[in-house]
């Protein structure tokens, strides 16, 4: 028997990896990697592979969210995770519905698989609770039709995560001693809530920092490839090369440097006024109508409850 365990690094996940590597058959724990996940998410998925002696498969596209953002010319928000359809759900269905490696293939303990043919006949396991029974029917639309027999562990019974941490004496992800909800992305999801973004900003201030100069930049060069000259191919697109080096290394040109002094939310609002006299709005933002800059403004007592999360594998509308 096949078994493929979707890995994401949180506690639900590990605690159905535990649950199917004790039926003692052929399983693999399956990571897509966005590249920005927080390092002791690294430590504990190599760990658990360890201690639990099972293979650990880790593919990527080989970008990064705020890159594919800049290579799509759209912001991906709480409302459009594009860059968990692209990253995450295209990465897995194209691998296991048509043989296709991404970009980025590693192996981490191989020598514990057992049979090479893994896709062949597997079952998919995924870590999805009662709180999230609501992504169970479309999880199963977009998979079964591809052959692959499903399983929900947690949606049918308890299984205590912590304790078999201690089981295995693996320590607690630390984005969970942080105060996160999740283990992905570093704390930096986009379809996170306000509350989740406001222990960023308190836990994580330079991520917090760098993650709002980002929005700021992408939503700045979203709007200048909307001109028209630029979207009929009339007139180059300037932008591109100096906004891709600044997500990607952080390097800011004389051109993302005066966005960012001159932005509205940083120094001064030189963008100018509509035709009615107001201010020019931004395309907004990771919130979607509330800028990571406005929620840094708001005092600590905002919506703390309002977590969010990124729901992956949820809304990847078919696999083809």
């Amino acid at each position: 028997m096949n078994n493929i365990v979707f890995f994401s690094g949180g506690l639900s996940s590990f605690a159905v990896a535990d649950y199917v590597k004790k039926r003692g058959e052929n399983t693999v724990l399956y990571f897509t990697d966005t590249l920005v996940e927080d390092e002791d998410l690294y430590r504990f998925i190599f760990e658990v592979s360890d201690k639990l002696e099972l293979p650990l498969l880790i593919h990527s596209k080989g970008i990064t969210p705020v890159q594919l953002m800049v290579k799509q010319k759209f912001m991906a928000n709480s409302r459009v995770g594009t860059c968990s359809k692209e990253l995450k759900m295209k990465v897995a269905a194209d691998y296991l519905t048509k043989g296709t490696v991404p970009e980025i293939e590693k192996w981490h303990n191989k020598q514990f698989l057992k049979d090479e043919e893994f896709m062949t006949n597997a079952t998919l396991y995924f870590g999805i609770d009662l709180f999230e029974a609501h992504r169970e029917k479309p999880i199963r639309d977009n998979w079964e039709k591809s052959g692959f027999t499903l399983e929900f562990p947690l949606l049918n019974q308890h299984m205590d995560a912590r304790s078999l941490l201690q089981e295995y004496q693996i320590p607690i992800p630390a984005q969970y001693l942080r105060g996160f909800s999740h283990n992905n992305c570093g704390g930096a999801c986009v379809k996170a809530g306000i509350g989740h973004f406001k222990n960023l900003l308190i836990k994580k201030e330079t991520l917090y920092n760098q993650f709002m100069e980002q929005e700021i930049i992408i939503s700045e060069y979203i709007r200048y490839t909307k001109q028209p000259a630029i979207k009929k191919g009339i007139q180059p697109d300037y932008m591109f090369n100096d906004v891709y080096e600044f997500v990607s290394t952080g390097k800011k040109s004389d051109k993302i440097k005066n966005i960012l002094e001159c932005h509205k939310y940083t120094k001064n609002w030189k963008f100018g006024i509509d035709s009615k006299g107001r201010d020019i709005k931004k395309p907004y933002t990771f919130m979607k109508g509330k800028s990571l800059a406005d929620l840094e403004k708001e005092p600590a007592q905002c919506d703390m409850f309002d977590i969010g999360g990124c729901g992956c594998f949820f809304d990847f509308e078919e696999i083809s």
